[in-house]
């Protein structure tokens, strides 16, 4: 005698609701109490609140990141829904927040504690930061590649799909555009490569901190991977210096992994030591 029926899968969340490109700041939807932004606030990095059940709201957003954000199109990044504008102001100079799509917390050791489902959240990862820098998305820069510029686990959040999805393009630029149309402002230099550190100080070489490249998104990726697998932060200037510790590379327990950012840290110039011994070498 078989047992009932299984359930029924659960229906897809709603989407969100309908809402105009552009809103004035002073709209009567923004009069929220501000202790209910702060306790509401997703993550732990960077000012983005729950402002509804489907919907974020960003705080300190330019025009810029909003274009980059559009460009980068919906099934990359969490997509734009509103600009909120200053009172009178054009969307092209005038953007300060932004109504978003409602993405999930990622937290890799506390969303993923099987080897395999790691494995696979790290091929997505891979797989998502390859379509930014290929431009391979729908949304209006199609084609044209995207350099996030600040890559770390807080810059991925789960789409309503269940997908991993960027956000934060504070430090994002188009592969193909000048330098000078980078804004140095928004960087993580724990994930800098030695390169791009120049040897000094975020806050002293800041002003001379050169746009990132393809490459110092993946050195960023690695220091992440680094950082998910042993549960720390990366220190001020544990990775973005020439000198490693085998032993700081030697706590990601897995060895196909750990076998990836070693590549990456070599492929950046950087050496690996041993401070008991005082030894530089090629060996983990």
């Amino acid at each position: 005698m078989s047992g009932p029926p299984p359930p029924p899968p659960p229906p897809p969340p709603p989407p969100p609701p309908a809402l105009p490109p552009i809103m004035e700041e002073n709209n009567p939807m923004f009069d929220y109490p501000p202790e209910n932004w702060i306790a509401s606030m997703i993550g732990t990095e960077g000012l983005v609140y729950r402002f509804s059940d489907a919907l974020a709201y960003k705080s300190h957003v330019t025009p810029r990141e909003v274009d980059l954000i559009e460009a980068a199109g919906g099934d990359l990044a969490m997509r734009v829904l509103t600009r909120v504008v200053r009172k009178g102001a054009r969307p092209r100079t005038g953007t300060k927040s932004a109504i978003m799509e409602l993405g999930r917390r990622f937290s890799f050791r506390d969303d993923m504690s099987d080897g395999a489902d790691r494995h696979a959240c790290v091929a997505d990862m891979f797989l998502l930061l390859e379509r930014l820098h290929c431009g391979a998305s729908g949304g209006k820069g199609r084609g044209r590649g995207i350099v996030h510029g600040d890559i770390k686990e807080s810059s991925f959040v789960w789409g309503r799909d269940g997908r991993l999805r960027f956000v934060n393009f504070a430090s994002a630029r188009f592969v193909d555009e000048p330098p000078n149309a980078w804004d140095p402002a928004h960087t993580t230099e724990a994930y800098f490569t030695p390169k791009r550190m120049g040897g000094g100080t975020a806050v002293a070489m800041m002003p001379m901190v050169p746009p990132p490249s393809v490459f110092d998104d993946y050195y960023a990726l690695a220091v992440t991977l680094w950082s998910m697998y042993t549960g720390k932060k990366p220190r001020s200037r544990q990775f973005n210096q020439v000198n490693i510790r085998r032993s700081d590379l030697a706590e990601v327990d897995d060895e196909m992994v750990r076998a990836w950012i070693r590549k990456v840290f070599k492929m950046a110039g950087c050496r690996f030591w041993s401070p008991a011994h005082q030894e530089y070498g090629e060996n983990n």
